[in-house]
């Protein structure tokens, strides 16, 4: 028997939870599935068709080459914004599969999540955003919303990928415990985003707390000793400290690789520890809330999904410790300022000289202020992109183009 749209959705009101989101329905205060009416698809259900919409985007290809922590030529094993993108759709699926909610919405919220992030990671997005002061600003979470709206061109009916409302409002409700972007008023129909949304926002933590602290520990960034000063305030680097020390006596003779060996277990047991604090918090919160409905989900004071107390605490720790410790570390700072500095310029001389930009760019973006074309041009590019048109325009000995 063929598994088509229909009987997937049955399997949805079989099996998830009550307050899970169904593909077959739409949330009670929205009115459109989609910005643009189109046939619903015969195979897959609405939230499948998102996911392969922005799996096979342009710009999700181009999140290859962006920065998450380290310059993305700086190394061939750093994290990069396609693989952090990645790594958060797997431990959202993990929490979203324990919780009975609904995987593939999780999955391209996950997959989309960081899509409207810009060259040279945070430092790139800090300065665009001072660029665009008094031009309407940037925010990555915004930008995403231009990109699969507008700025992805892959159908003749439509501009963008148009993509479902839940999907979009993942997108544009993006948050972490340090970020809070604001929310445009399209999105703010209910207190609180869907669970799967919430999800997503909470699997971001873990992927970057664990895997920016997993490339630190390799490349020696953070060095032991400051792993060794912290376990007597944050429990969870204690525990990582002790995988890492019982593992040179279990991978004797396996030397170098038993070091890494080591440090990969405790990373893989501390996102363990954080999937498993998420999914028993949260299922507490829903049964002491008496939750039983998607509205109700929705309609919470704060949101169900999110670590406990005692955890919240330690990864703000780890976050800040981080912060001093990898994030504004000299080496890191370099990269960041070298960013910086290649997208300011391409922005002025865009600015001096509109027509640099290709023609067909322009075209598309004809009814939009000159900045704002500078700064989604811009915020397509890849690290190495802009790094190679940087030098296009600079250096005399460069090629000029890769039009042709």
């Amino acid at each position: 028997m063929k598994r088509g749209r229909l009987f997937l959705q049955d399997e949805e009101n079989a099996f998830l939870a009550p307050f899970a989101s169904r593909s077959g329905a739409l949330p009670g205060r929205v009115q459109r599935p989609r910005r643009f009416d189109e046939p619903e698809d015969k195979w897959r259900t609405r939230f499948q068709l998102d996911r392969d919409r922005v799996l096979y985007s342009g710009s999700f290809r181009r999140l290859q080459y962006k920065t998450q922590v380290f310059v993305t030529h700086e190394g061939d094993l750093y994290r990069t914004r396609m693989t952090h993108s990645l790594e958060v759709t797997q431990i959202a699926r993990s929490i979203a599969s324990a919780l009975g909610l609904n995987e593939t919405l999780a999955e391209a919220i996950a997959l989309v999540h960081d899509i409207g992030h810009p060259p040279f990671g945070h430092g790139g997005e800090k300065e665009l955003g001072r660029l665009m002061d008094g031009s309407g600003g940037f925010d990555h979470n915004l930008q995403g919303l231009r990109v699969v709206d507008e700025l992805e061109r892959c159908y003749p009916e439509f501009p963008g990928l148009n993509l479902c409302w839940e999907t979009r409002e993942g997108l544009a409700r993006h948050q972490t415990l340090f970020d809070r972007p604001a929310l445009p008023d399209e999105f703010a129909v209910y207190s609180q985003p869907s669970p799967e949304c919430q999800v997503v926002n909470v699997a971001d933590v873990i992927a970057w707390c664990t895997h920016d602290l997993d490339d630190a520990l390799r490349i020696g960034l953070l060095k032991p000793g400051w792993l060794e000063s912290k376990t007597g305030d944050i429990p969870m680097l204690d525990e990582v400290k002790n995988t890492m020390d019982s593992m040179h006596t279990v991978v004797q003779g396996l030397e170098p690789a038993g070091r890494g060996i080591g440090r990969k277990r405790a990373m893989s047991n501390m996102l363990g520890r954080l999937i498993e604090d998420v999914t028993d918090a949260t299922s507490g919160r829903i049964e002491d809330a008496g939750i039983e409905t998607t509205e109700e989900f929705r309609g919470q004071e704060s949101p169900p999904v999110s670590f406990s107390e005692e955890v919240t605490s330690q990864v703000k720790d780890i976050a800040e410790s981080m912060l001093y410790h990898l994030y504004l570390n000299p080496v890191v700072n370099r990269m960041v300022y070298k960013g910086k500095k290649i997208i300011a310029e391409l922005f002025a001389t865009f600015r001096e000289d509109p027509t640099l930009i290709p023609e067909g760019f322009r075209k598309e973006e004809a009814e939009e202020p000159a900045e704002r074309v500078a700064c989604d041009y811009i915020a397509g590019m890849t690290d190495r992109y802009a790094m190679d048109l940087h030098d296009m325009l600079f250096q005399p000995h460069a090629r000029t183009t890769d039009w042709f």
